[in-house]
């Protein structure tokens, strides 16, 4: 007799995995997973961690209910059997034209396209998703469609969850374009009452965090835009107090492809990963705005490069001698974002880019933002100045500025915080990293806001600033950052071409 794995539904989170005591120790091992830099956390440096997160526990048998995919495939390939209770193996029989005849009720002011269709009828046929969805593919057309197919089928209330003040606002209006009433939409903040029966419910995680699981209760379905973002514990403790939710959906552009952890938390929370389009597809078949990277490495003089080394010497003999540690890479961007010549260079390339709206991602808001705000003002041009102090409704007037005013150009400075995830401008021409990242998921979401084609705008260019302060055989930080966005271009078949320029 085979051994057996039985599975029984405990809520919309969970699943309770039972099987003998050698088998439950193998499902251990198959959900453990090490973290990128599990090396670098203290309590694996004192020996306190080994290093591992374990999605399955043998004493307390429960697995994610979106992990049902992986468990049957780990059964098959040893060959044990495996009991699925009906409840957990849904089938909803949806027809292919359901999606068109769904839009064509609602009068929605455009036709669902071929791969919108295929990310709908995934989520709507299985209950659970996790759609991954290039930037500007339409994801928030997509999630109103499912939104308005539970409540116009069971009368079911939504909570789309979003990462940012300025997506409740954004998700809201988009709604309002499709035809949604705009008095069916409830949206929460910071401040504002939580009780509502209104069937839309828009908010940031952040506002959510405290609430009580009864408070959750009243949802059967949930949303959740930029669902990279769901990994982190307060997410997480969020998306496992909606035990009463069995459909849920998560949208993203991006997954890390760095941290298998990563995606098994979100496939767990949400469900199995579909991909039906990508970047490249988008921009072949003329979707989104035609895009290339002209990357640039800033070699600084010798006088430049002698003086931060030294630095970072002195730094390193300092902290040997106290046994202190100072974060290196911080350093390094303080030094950059306080270069003037640096900073000129920014002003310049932007002033160059006369004719067209410009957005420039920087990383630090006292330490860089605020240093190039008064360089970049000029006669003639808009400077919008957008960080995390900047409130939602004021981020949202400026995205409608931008798009409503096509005689004028816009430069738009601002935090990666604030702008690098989910905001739809369809008129930024150019974006310039003015700070750089290594993140895989950082990276593509900030590229997204020069994808969306309107208004005049179908062609895109990314300015990606690197700098070489390296001494030696000692590459400094950010230069090493700006390789791997190389490799993520490579990766994802974008046209790039790299500059050096003396400075």
């Amino acid at each position: 007799m085979n051994d057996v794995i039985k599975v029984e539904k405990i809520d919309d989170v969970h699943i309770r995995v039972t099987s003998d005591p050698g088998l439950r120790h193998e499902l251990m091992e198959y959900f453990s997973f090490r973290p990128p830099g599990y090396q670098f956390v203290p309590s694996y440096k004192n020996k306190i961690w080994d290093g591992y997160v374990r999605l399955y526990n043998p004493m307390k048998p429960f697995l994610y209910s979106g992990l049902l995919d992986y468990l049957s495939k780990f059964c098959g390939d040893r060959g044990y059997d495996i009991d699925i209770p009906r409840e957990l193996q849904p089938s909803n029989d949806i027809d292919d034209d359901y999606v068109l005849r769904l839009a064509e009720a609602l009068k929605t002011p455009m036709t669902p396209r071929d791969y919108q269709i295929d990310y709908i009828l995934n989520a709507l046929r299985n209950n659970r998703s996790l759609s991954l969805s290039p930037t500007s593919s339409g994801k928030s057309f997509i999630i109103y469609l499912i939104q308005q197919h539970y409540f116009r089928t069971f009368g079911h209330r939504a909570l789309i969850i979003v990462p940012t003040i300025s997506l409740v606002h954004q998700m809201a209006s988009d709604f309002v374009d499709y035809g949604c009433n705009e008095s069916r939409i409830y949206k929460i903040q910071g401040g504002v009452d939580k009780n509502t029966q209104h069937p839309i419910v828009i908010s940031t995680w952040q506002s959510l965090m405290k609430q009580p699981k009864e408070w959750f209760d009243q949802f059967r379905v949930v949303l959740g835009d930029e669902a990279h973002l769901f990994q982190a514990k307060s997410l997480t403790t969020i998306m496992e107090k909606l035990t009463e939710a069995p459909y849920r959906h998560g949208f993203t552009g991006t997954i890390s492809s760095e941290s298998k952890i990563h995606r098994l938390v979100l496939e767990g929370l949400f469900g199995p990963i579909k991909r039906f389009v990508s970047t490249k597809e988008l921009m072949d078949e003329g979707t989104v705005a035609d895009f290339k990277v002209k990357a640039i490495i800033l070699n600084h003089s010798v006088d430049t490069k002698k003086v931060f080394n030294n630095a970072i010497k002195e730094i390193k003999k300092k902290n040997k001698n106290t046994n202190k540690k100072t974060n290196l890479f911080a350093m390094e961007k303080e030094f950059l974002g306080n270069h003037t010549k640096r900073n000129l260079f920014l002003r310049n390339l932007v002033w160059s880019l006369s004719n067209q709206n410009n957005l420039i991602l920087f990383d630090w808001v006292e330490k860089h933002g605020k240093i190039l705000e008064p360089l970049l003002r000029k006669e003639g041009r808009i400077l919008h100045f957008i960080h995390g102090d900047t409130s939602g409704e004021e981020r949202e007037r400026i995205r409608h500025v931008i798009e409503n005013d096509p005689e004028k150009r816009h430069d738009i400075l601002a935090s990666y915080g604030t702008f690098s995830t989910g905001v739809s401008i369809k008129r930024i021409d150019n974006a310039i990293f003015a700070s750089g990242y290594k993140s895989e998921v950082k990276v593509l979401q900030s590229i997204g806001r020069t994808l969306r084609k309107g208004n005049g705008s179908d062609n895109a260019c990314l300015y990606d600033i690197a700098d070489d302060l390296s001494s030696g055989s000692r590459e400094n930080y950010t230069l090493g950052h700006f390789k791997k966005r190389i490799e993520i271009y490579a990766a994802e078949d974008f046209d790039y071409k790299i500059f050096n320029i003396d400075i």
